[in-house]
């Protein structure tokens, strides 16, 4: 049987109150048939499964029972590799999970550093399990605008129909649910929901918030200085530079001219080298600070490089592993007709364990494809602590160079202190000189204002065109985006036909109950306003919207086995097969069909059914579990034997 990904299969649940286990249960692909009088505990175990696997369950949905309870464990595959999800059973909050890479039977033996604790939500310094799932699942982590993102429950309210919701409800019910949160999942599942369009919209929102940052900077800066008035363009600038320095020159002969008639004049006194000495020492020291804060930014920007190099060796090797996970499912075990060593006939030879057919080696594929999730996972979270790292280097980086700019600033204000510094005369004569030098200095702070307002302009311009960039960028991406989602228009027209096919043909097949499900023409549903009509038709008896409800459901997870490009999960949970007061012919002949499209079906998939009403003809394969009572229900509250473990 074929795969199509992304692909979930629950093999295992396990739920434990301390060390006792009170279910343990093993799940296969195709359907699983949960039975049990009413009032018996099935629809508990449903709850398990939808809570195990990420979903959030108000405290109104948690039985007496289930609340007894302390932890869930659940074995799935996730696209063909095994992981064990942990969750601890807590009403209050939204509990957090723990990912182990493997099987369950490695995963009770497990040391706690061997699994990946994930918190429910995200934070900037760590991802929430959803994340983590999608990542195993291949599925694009979604932001969805004037919401969240898209979680792992949100998906699962599109897989699991509970007893709790309203049938005439396509979603699981929930108090919070935006309309355009259920058309975006709705639209990710049909497969309308492009990677790239994902990737093309989180870099327009990246450079639409550095859109934002370098707006504000630049408004800042207008601010200071009064607003972008002609006094801050580069020509005026340089015109006031080359002013400033005329006059400077000027001043610096009449500075010579006075000095030279003082000197032959002999009429000087005696000049302290104090002041000097003073201004040598500072000019020195500021000279050793810069050497050592420029090489502070050296070893930060070879850090820098060097980290960047590492983050794309991880992104590199995700990509690989990704990649050879799949060519060892498509090409399979590699067959040589000759040696590649000494070009003798390779000869065949039965074993009794699965080996290589060159070198005899014992394969252990099973323990190879346990470890996949565990790696995808640690270099998940390296590349996050690396991009981390990275991002406090930056900053520290930033502050260097404007440290170092500092400091250069000083040292050359303090050298030309030093270079102009001349003695103190103590004759009639010093007033004249002391006037010039104080003219002298005037303009030198003015040449150092007018440099540090080049500086300025450079920013602005700098800022100015990086804006402009941006904005291009901005509207090219948004260009793009659209022309994209037009395209998907075609995608999602596509997967809601075969989905309204699907649809009509289980309405066909229900017993004459409902006069508009006898032969539809049109079944029409949205995801977003969370409604379906047949035939324009929205009233029918309680028992017929439970039929349309699983048919809608059923026929979407046909749609997606049929159809690679679909995002839908290839997993489907019901436990309303008679609600509503459905009677038991029209149960058993809704099973009958769910069994038949199961059978049928050419992709790897699972559905879980919870039943008080089994259809007669059932195989036995297809049951998981007893059959549950009132007496016995499906937890075992009695202390066993366990593996240890709680």
């Amino acid at each position: 049987m074929i795969r199509y990904n992304p692909c979930l299969i629950v093999k295992r649940l396990v739920v434990k109150r301390g060390t006792s286990v009170l279910y343990d249960e093993a799940f296969h692909t195709g359907v699983n048939v949960i039975r049990g009088d009413n009032s018996s505990g099935k629809s508990t175990i449903m709850n398990f499964i939808f809570f195990g696997l990420g979903g959030d369950l108000e405290r109104s949905a948690w039985s007496e029972h289930a609340l007894l309870s302390e932890h869930v464990w659940l074995e799935a595959e996730f696209n063909g590799n095994p992981a064990v999800l942990r969750r601890q059973i807590d009403v209050s909050s939204q509990s957090a999970m723990e990912i182990f890479g493997g099987r369950y039977e490695d995963a009770v033996l497990a040391p706690i550093e061997a699994w990946c604790r994930y918190p429910y939500a995200r934070s900037k310094n760590q991802e929430s399990f959803s994340q983590a799932i999608f990542r195993l699942l291949e599925m694009p982590d979604v932001a969805v605008e004037g919401t969240s993102s898209i979680t792992i429950h949100q998906i699962l309210r599109l897989l699991y129909a509970d007893q709790l919701s309203p049938t005439e409800s396509l979603f699981r019910f929930e108090g919070y649910d935006p309309e355009n949160l259920r058309e975006a999942v709705g639209n990710l599942l049909c497969g309308a929901f492009d990677t790239e369009i994902y990737e093309l919209q989180q870099l327009k929102r990246a450079k639409e918030r550095e859109f934002t940052e370098v707006s504000a900077e630049l408004r800042s800066i207008f601010r200071v200085i009064g607003g972008g008035d002609e006094s801050m363009t580069l020509a005026w600038i340089e015109q006031r530079r080359e002013s400033l320095i005329s006059e400077r020159d000027s001043l610096s002969s009449q500075l010579t001219v006075a000095e030279e008639a003082f000197y032959s004049s002999q009429s000087s006194d005696k000049i302290t080298l104090q002041a000097q000495k003073e201004l040598y020492k500072q000019v020195q020291k500021l000279q050793s600070d810069i050497r050592q804060k420029q090489a502070e930014v050296d070893a930060v920007e070879f850090e820098i490089a060097d980290s960047a190099a590492f983050i794309k060796t991880l992104h590199s090797r995700l990509d690989a592993l990704r990649d050879a996970n799949l060519a060892a499912e498509v090409v399979g075990t590699v067959r040589f007709g000759t040696c590649p060593a000494c070009y003798a006939e390779v000869v065949e030879h039965d074993h009794t364990v699965d080996a290589c057919h060159l070198c005899k080696a014992p394969l252990d594929t099973e323990r190879a494809q346990d470890r996949v999730v565990g790696i995808i996972n640690e270099l998940a979270i390296q590349i996050k602590q690396s991009e981390r790292l990275q991002d406090i280097r930056e900053g520290r980086l930033k502050a260097f160079h404007e440290q170092l700019n500092i400091l250069q600033i000083t040292w050359r204000q303090k050298a030309k202190e030093l270079a102009n510094l001349t003695s103190r005369p103590t004759s009639k004569v010093r007033e004249e000189i002391g006037e010039l030098q104080r003219k002298l200095g005037y303009v030198d702070k003015s040449i150092e204002d007018i440099e540090s307002q080049v500086r300025l302009a450079n920013k602005i311009g700098d800022l100015t065109a990086k804006k402009s960039q941006l904005d291009q960028d901005i509207q090219a991406l948004g260009t793009r985006i659209s022309g994209l989602q037009l395209s998907q228009t075609d995608r999602l027209r596509t997967a809601k036909s075969r989905i309204e096919r699907n649809i009509i043909e289980i309405l066909r097949g229900d017993l004459k109950r409902q006069d508009s499900f006898e032969n539809p023409e049109h079944v029409h549903f949205s995801f977003g306003k969370n409604t379906i009509t047949v035939d324009d038709h929205t009233y029918f008896s309680a028992s017929s919207r439970v039929v349309l409800k699983t048919a809608f459901l059923v026929g979407f997870l046909k749609a997606a086995l049929y159809d690679q490009p679909f995002r839908h999960p290839r997993f489907l949970m019901i436990d309303i097969t008679e609600d509503k007061g459905i009677e038991q012919a029209r149960s058993h002949n809704f099973q009958k069909q769910v069994i038949e499209i199961s059978d049928q079906a050419p992709a790897e998939h699972q559905i879980i059914l919870a039943t008080a009403m089994p259809w007669p003809s059932i195989r036995a394969e297809l049951f998981v579990g007893k059959y549950s009572t009132l007496q016995q229900g499906t937890l075992a509250f009695l202390p066993r034997k366990t593996d240890g473990v709680g």
